[in-house]
């Protein structure tokens, strides 16, 4: 028994041995490498099949949902039965899991949760869902192979009994409730970690919402109940004992293309797919690491410009709102002058999603742009999911808080019409907390938030600077245009597999920022993916683009290294033409400086005087200087303005409050140039 059970464990763990770039061509792997036809049927004992049901029996007047994985439905009862075939077992699969509705105080839809490759092992009587390990690999020639087999195990997630006897396929039927249907997330923990303690996981009143599946994919919807004693203290919640979730599963093939992983490059900022590759102990590092990036090639290779085979396609969800389409379309498409400099046409589609769209935006095979409701909380996140095996990225869902243009555009309303304000824009600023997935706000969110702010003390100072009331309404306009573009561009360029650089705002000199023929060019910085102020130029100066409107030169050559298309068949082939591109780091115009070069994205840990978050032009403290001018400069005006009989103080104080900002980044910014530090 013991020796059993040490070779379903190898057969487990056995995919580590299939080369990393096996995945690329079109045969069909399981667990232990190429499908034997002889070993499709599973083995079961006379014994066994007496305790299970007929197939035919347990799927006799329910729907049929045929597709990867077929399901059948009770619609009266709302009860699922899933058949798995022989085939299915032992293959691995992708899931991708989107909190898709949420209650709004802790949580928000359009949240990409977890990605994973997964695997159905059948031991006896049940079927265990596993989640495969690909931290630790070995190639399939390899020696060392059998030792990382041995050392590294995979992971169970659920388990669930077989419900039928096979039918004449050798498909059989389980209950999927136990799979999908559960507390997956662990958001009973992370709320008592956020101090909502009483909170657990109702399975009696969770439930299949819809299941809709098709020949390379399956889409699953559950709606996941949590019940308290305690209340849950939440200002969108009606009842704080109670709350839903909805959870949608896409479960789809690896994806079968003729896609080569691309190595990466320290100098240049891409997401990485990493793990440690044994097969050899001769490199430098045992780490393999592949740029995420999407399929992206040219149908007609030989041409200097090309459209591609397929191009990137985001949705603009019907979520947004219709004043705002337009210009989150610019947004998603701010990437294709970049892209054509490396020979690709139309690279990226925006198109809009209809009212009467039949598709769930959840769905991986749909990359949408989404608005949602967090009240209090103004932030804007950009994830997307790649294939584990290789780095490709398949997937990207984009989530706008309502809150990030409400908190700006209310500033904006108050100065053109001052007596329509209402006092709440104070209290809606303290964005509540994400405790998802633990903790308190992600510093991605926060950054977020304070690019809300900066981008309301800049419009505030621009229309205290201006008398004419139709000039502010045109003004406001043209600001929020130029500022929804830059926030969904750069939530886009991070889906595109780009990373932060916060030193690509130090390349320029105010004056050039401030000549359009210089910046519809050049940019008005190294690259969108930097946190930048609003371009505020000061009374009676020349003003130029409020935020970027094309790709600056990082951009640029970011985009150049991830996506220029070599012909390559393996990731070894275009190694020579990639570090052409990567050896010109040392360019002034392509300074770099991430997330830890920022010392852990808080600006108060970095050492680098130039790696900041808002800053602006090559001289920081010259641009420090200017901005707390033009702070003193609008609490003079806001003063004269708004100190009236029969005007409310919450707008001086709201106004006022934006002044501080300047004060308080020349804090972070100046002392680092004392000393060096």
């Amino acid at each position: 028994m013991r020796r059993f059970a040490i070779g379903v464990l190898v057969a487990v763990i056995a995919i580590i041995s299939v080369s990393p770039y096996a995945f690329a061509d079109r045969r069909e792997y399981t667990l232990t490498g190429l499908k034997h036809p002889e070993a499709e049927k599973p083995k079961q004992g006379p014994s066994e099949r007496d305790t299970e049901k007929p197939y035919a029996d347990l799927i006799k007047d329910r729907v049929a949902i045929p597709g990867l994985f077929t399901f059948y439905q009770d619609t009266v009862a709302n009860t699922m039965y899933m058949a798995i075939k022989p085939s299915q077992f032992n293959k691995v699969f992708l899931c991708g899991e989107t909190m898709s509705k949420a209650e709004g105080a802790f949580f928000d839809n359009g949240m990409l949760t977890s990605t994973y490759p997964f695997y159905l092992q059948r031991e006896g009587k049940k079927i265990m869902l596993m989640e495969k390990n690909l931290r630790f690999r070995a190639d399939s020639t390899s020696s060392f192979r059998r030792a990382v087999e041995a050392g590294i195990t995979d992971h169970l997630l659920a388990s669930v009994k077989i419900e039928s006897k096979p039918n004449d396929s050798g498909a059989v039927l389980i209950d999927p409730s136990a799979l999908f249907v559960r507390d997956a997330e662990n958001v009973s923990y992370f709320l008592g970690q956020a101090g909502q303690t009483g909170f657990s996981f109702d399975r009696d009143n969770s439930y299949f919402e819809k299941v809709k599946s098709f020949p390379e994919n399956t889409e699953i919807d559950v709606k996941l109940h949590y019940r308290t004693n305690k209340p849950l203290n939440a200002v969108t919640m009606q009842n704080p004992y109670s709350m839903f979730h909805t959870y949608h599963y896409s479960l789809s093939t690896l994806p079968e293309t003729d896609y080569v992983p691309r190595l990466a490059d320290d100098r240049v900022g891409n997401f990485l797919t990493i793990y440690e590759d044994y097969s050899k102990f001769s490199p430098e590092t045992p780490y393999v690491r592949y740029v995420e990036r999407w399929n992206l090639k040219k149908k007609d290779p030989t041409a200097a410009l090309s459209e591609p085979v397929e191009p990137i396609v985001y949705w603009v969800e019907n979520t947004v709102p219709q004043e705002y389409k337009e210009w989150v379309a610019k947004g998603i498409e701010f990437w294709n002058p970049a892209f054509e400099k490396i020979g690709f046409k139309n690279a990226i589609v925006a198109k809009i999603m209809p009212d009467t769209a039949s598709w769930d935006p959840a769905d991986t095979r749909y990359n949408v742009v989404r608005w949602i409701m967090r009240p209090g909380a103004g932030y804007a996140v950009g994830p997307s999911r790649a294939n584990p095996f290789t780095g490709q990225i398949y997937d990207a869902d984009i989530r706008v808080s309502a809150d990030f243009i409400r908190y700006m555009y209310n500033n904006a309303t108050n100065w053109i019409h001052p007596l329509s304000f209402d006092g709440s824009t104070t209290e809606q600023t303290g964005a509540l907390d994400s405790i998802f997935p633990g903790g308190p706000a992600s510093s991605e969110e926060e950054l977020s938030r304070e690019s809300a702010q900066e981008a309301a003390f800049g419009l505030n100072y621009l229309l205290a600077s201006t008398d004419n009331l139709e000039q502010r309404d045109s003004l406001t306009k043209d600001y929020i245009h130029q500022y929804i573009v830059q926030l969904v561009a750069h939530e886009v360029g991070h889906t595109l597999g780009l990373r932060h650089n916060f030193k690509a705002s130090s390349i320029y000199t105010l004056d050039q920022i401030n000549d359009t023929a210089f910046t519809h060019k050049n940019s008005t910085l190294g690259t969108i993916m930097d946190y930048m102020p609003p371009n505020v130029a000061g009374r009676g100066k020349v003003q130029g683009d409020f935020y970027p409107t094309v790709p600056g030169p990082y951009d640029n050559w970011a985009i150049a290294y991830a996506y220029s298309d070599f012909g390559g068949k393996t990731p070894q082939d275009d190694t020579a033409k990639l570090n052409e591109i990567a050896q010109r780091a040392g360019d002034p115009l392509l300074a770099y400086g991430t997330d830890e070069d920022l010392g852990g994205m808080d600006p108060n840990r970095s050492v680098d005087p130039l790696c900041n978050t808002f800053d602006q032009g090559t001289d920081v403290i010259k641009f420090a200087a200017l901005r707390i001018d033009q702070a003193r400069e609008l609490w003079n005006v806001e003063m004269k303005d708004f100190e009236r009989p029969g005007q409310r103080y919450q707008k001086i104080m709201t106004v006022f409050s934006t002044g501080w900002r300047p004060y308080t980044e020349a804090t972070r910014w100046v002392p680092k140039f004392v000393g060096g530090i």
